[in-house]
């Protein structure tokens, strides 16, 4: 099989309000701890559209293998361990679905092996409850 990385949130709500916290697991699959080299949690939004392509990283969390967290990690890890994350969140940037600009938000877990290969998961989530802009037809 092939190594991968599965989030999951605890909330069931189509978007999450600004300044709420959210909740949710990791997990990988088909990782071996000793081919880990280090892992990588962050919460984030980035821009779509016209123009410059802009990111933000609200929430970001780093584990190497020589640092004493990844030694506590590493002791816990089975194949179907679990770890949970509670992020509080901002007032803004609002997510925003646009005609010419989206603003998405989005749990990104990266996962770096020490042969110097890499995969990522990313699960998106809307903040704030801004409806979606209508496309005018003429």
């Amino acid at each position: 099989m092939t190594p991968g990385i599965i989030i999951t949130f605890d909330h069931a709500m189509p978007y999450l309000e600004p300044e709420s916290v959210i909740h949710g697991t990791y997990r990988f699959v088909d990782v071996r701890i000793q081919e880990i080299a280090r892992v990588e949690f962050s919460v984030l939004w980035f821009t779509e559209g016209k123009g410059d392509e802009d990111l933000g990283v609200h929430h970001f969390e780093r584990l190497g293998a020589d640092d004493e967290a990844f030694s506590r990690f590493r002791d816990g890890f089975n194949d179907s361990q679990t770890f949970a994350f509670h992020v509080p969140l901002p007032r803004s940037p609002l997510s925003y679905y646009g005609k010419i600009l989206k603003i998405r938000w989005c749990v990104r877990v990266r996962l770096y092996f020490k042969s110097g290969r890499e995969i990522n998961s990313e699960k998106p989530f809307a903040l704030g409850n801004l409806p979606p802009v209508e496309v005018e037809l003429n």
